[in-house]
């Protein structure tokens, strides 16, 4: 007969290997620093969540993680049926998503509570409709549409209504996004130089009136994102020969270079306590998400899974 305490001791070990494989199994991948300076500190990222846009499902859909990478979750859940759901954007208060649909025939804006309930088309429209931002008090979404015939900037109110057109005129304007205050809306064109795939960071009156052009250059500008202080504005640039994340004061001065890769850095959108911005990189092969500090200083990948993650957007923590 086996010797009892052999057993336990045996027992024991099995016990101890299968904690352990499954401690294992049950971890997230640590986020990497891929530029910065090096730090022993555990990351932990925003407290606010980030909504975006990923192929997870096979087609696109709107997913949310926190603010360090972990606990992704898909919110639209309509790539399954063949549909793409892009472009997401929170409100101000967190309490709801507005993004692109096209599963009604056409690309839509619809909107949806923040657990990805209560999913409705706003625009209806057959032409194409995109790019939507909330207004600073939530009442009114910004959105770019070629209805008239060309890609220029609209307003409607919170729930589709009295759409009204911004601008007007033979050139691409695009993605707006309202300041803090929600008294100017950014967005990129090419209005002062028609036809060219160069595009320009503006800024105009809520109302659409009083245009302002920021940046100057030969190079492509685009998505610009203010700072939650309203003073500084985040954008992408291939000023130095690849897309890069810039930021500059609110009246176009100032250019500072925050990122440096070999492949294009996008899209990048200020967090709501201004410590962070997130944005899109193919740096490591494929579409991820990463955040680097406002200041340059740090960056970090928050996914990992080469899904064509790209789009992302603060949501603000709802306490």
């Amino acid at each position: 007969m086996t010797d009892p305490r052999i057993l336990s001791f045996f027992r024991l070990g099995i016990a101890i290997l299968i904690g352990a494989g499954l401690v294992a199994g049950c971890s997230e991948p640590v986020p990497e620093i891929v530029g910065g300076s090096q730090t022993s500190e555990s990351w932990v990222g925003s407290a606010h969540r980030i909504i975006y846009q990923s192929e997870r499902g096979g087609n696109v859909d709107v997913w949310v993680m926190n603010g360090d990478g972990t606990a992704p979750a898909n919110l639209s859940g309509n790539g399954a049926l063949g549909y793409n759901d892009r472009h997401p954007t929170g409100s101000p208060d967190g309490s709801r998503i507005a993004f692109r649909s096209d599963r009604d025939g056409h690309p839509d804006v619809f909107i949806m509570n923040r657990d990805g309930s209560g999913q409705t088309n706003l625009t209806a429209h057959p032409a194409t409709d995109i790019d939507p931002s909330f207004s600073a008090d939530g009442s009114r979404i910004a959105f770019d549409s070629d209805r008239d015939g060309n890609v220029e900037i609209y307003v409607m109110d919170g729930d589709g209504s009295n759409p009204v057109r911004l601008t007007e005129n033979e050139a691409v304007d695009s993605h707006p996004f309202f300041s803090p205050a929600g008294d100017r809306i950014g967005f990129y064109s090419n209005r002062d130089n028609p036809g060219s795939e160069q595009m320009e960071i503006y800024v105009m009156a809520a109302d659409g009136s009083g245009v302002e052009r920021l940046t100057n250059d030969a190079a492509d500008d685009r998505y610009p994102s203010w700072s939650p202080d309203g003073n500084r504005i985040t954008f992408s640039s291939d000023r130095d020969g690849n897309q890069e994340i810039y930021v500059m004061q609110a009246d176009g001065s100032d250019v500072v270079r925050l990122t440096q890769a070999d492949e294009p850095d996008l899209a990048p959108v200020w967090s709501p306590d201004g410590e962070w911005i997130v944005f899109r990189s193919e740096r490591d092969g494929s579409p991820e998400i990463y955040v680097v500090r406002a200041d340059g200083s740090v960056t970090k990948r928050l996914t990992f899974d080469g899904k064509g993650h790209s789009n992302p957007r603060w949501l603000v923590t709802i306490n």
